[in-house]
């Protein structure tokens, strides 16, 4: 029989798809088993802003990522909540820049995290091109251990 692998501090990146929240209950039951922090992290892509047709001006800009910031507050205190709910405080992060990066190696390194737990693709169609290839990403270049939740799991 083999031994369980121990793990300090558990990724999450949530975005509030159903792959995102599968990735989330299983890393809680991770952290439940191996008493690991739980760290939840939703990335702005500060590049998805400017690709928005009515950010011409620099205040159309800011009002722009205050939604973007507001939305991910919301998306991150319901993973949140969620995890309390089954029993673990998870700390969140509100990061932007590349996606990718982020969860791959900036977030990871800041943080001394050594399993991401990522679910497979994202929310909606551009999403899920996105995010699978973020989640393709992050399989090849994170330094820590990476599981990647299935949407059948």
């Amino acid at each position: 029989m083999g031994q369980m692998v121990m793990y300090k501090n558990i990724l999450v990146p949530v975005d509030g798809s159903e792959n995102s929240q599968r990735a989330l209950k299983h890393a809680i039951e991770l952290a439940k088993l191996s008493g690991s922090k739980l760290i939840l992290a939703h990335v702005i892509d500060m590049n998805g802003v400017f690709n928005y047709p009515q950010a011409t001006t620099s205040s159309t800009v800011k009002d722009l990522v205050s939604n973007f910031q507001k939305q991910s507050s919301i998306i991150l205190n319901h993973a949140k909540n969620q995890s309390m709910d089954l029993g673990i405080d998870a700390t969140t992060i509100q990061a932007s820049g590349s996606v990718k990066e982020q969860i791959a190696t900036t977030i990871p390194n800041e943080y001394d995290i050594d399993l991401i737990v990522i679910g497979k693709t994202g929310r909606d169609a551009l999403s899920r091109l996105v995010l699978g290839s973020t989640t393709a990403y992050v399989v090849r270049k994170a330094k820590a251990n990476v599981t990647v939740v299935n949407m059948d799991d």
